[in-house]
C-alpha cells in the first residue's frame, strides 16, 4: 500500500491548511505507531507522543561547586539563568540554610538582601545529610543573576557563619 495520496484540483477532497501571509501551509495531525498499521494513537493529553532522550556531550547544564559555602555570597552566574537542581550536603550536627538570590554577588549582602529561595538542610550527629533540589524540566528562572550563600539561621536577616566545610553544594544551571 502506498504511503501517498494523490489529490487533484476538482476531486472533491479537501486538505486542511493554515493561511499565513496569503500562503497556505498544510496542517498535519500527529499520530504514532508502527508503519503500515492503522494507528489508534492520535497525540493528545491522554496519549502523549513518546519521546526518547538521547545523551549529549555538549549543550548540557553547567555545574557550580562549592566545598565550603558560608555566609559570604558566592556567584553561580553573573547573568540571568535557570537553576535545574542541586545537591547539598550538611556536615554539621544542626540545620544549615541554603539561600538563593536573584542578583549578582556584588549586589548581595547576606542578612540585608532578601533571598528568593531558602532551603533548610537538616543536621545529623552521626552521618552526613545530603539533600537534592529538583526544580523540574523548566528550572527556576532568575532574571538578573544567580548567587548563593549558607547561614546557620532561617531568618532572611541571619548572618550566622557555618563552620568550615559544613555546607557543600553542587548547583546545575543554564
Amino acid at each position: 500500500m502506498a504511503d501517498n495520496v494523490a489529490i487533484s484540483a476538482g476531486s472533491g477532497t479537501t486538505v486542511g491548511t493554515d493561511e499565513v501571509s496569503l500562503v497556505h501551509y498544510q496542517r498535519v495531525k500527529v499520530v504514532w505507531g508502527p508503519d503500515g498499521t492503522v494507528n489508534d494513537a492520535d497525540t493528545a493529553a491522554a496519549k502523549a507522543l513518546p519521546v526518547q532522550l538521547v545523551p549529549q556531550t555538549a549543550n548540557g547544564l553547567t555545574i557550580f561547586r562549592s566545598l565550603d559555602l558560608d555566609e559570604s555570597e558566592e556567584e553561580v552566574k553573573a547573568t540571568a539563568g535557570q537553576v535545574y537542581s542541586c545537591w547539598v550536603t550538611n556536615n554539621a550536627t544542626t540545620t544549615r540554610f541554603l539561600k538563593f538570590y536573584n542578583a549578582t554577588a556584588a549586589n548581595v549582602t547576606v542578612g540585608t538582601t532578601t533571598p528568593v529561595i531558602t532551603i533548610a538542610i537538616p543536621g545529623n550527629a552521626s552521618d552526613d545529610v545530603t539533600g537534592i533540589l529538583n526544580a523540574g524540566g523548566h528550572g527556576v528562572a532568575f532574571d538578573t543573576a544567580i548567587t548563593v550563600a549558607a547561614t546557620t539561621g532561617l531568618a532572611d536577616a541571619d548572618t550566622g557563619a557555618p563552620a568550615a566545610n559544613d555546607v557543600i553544594v553542587n548547583i546545575f544551571y543554564k
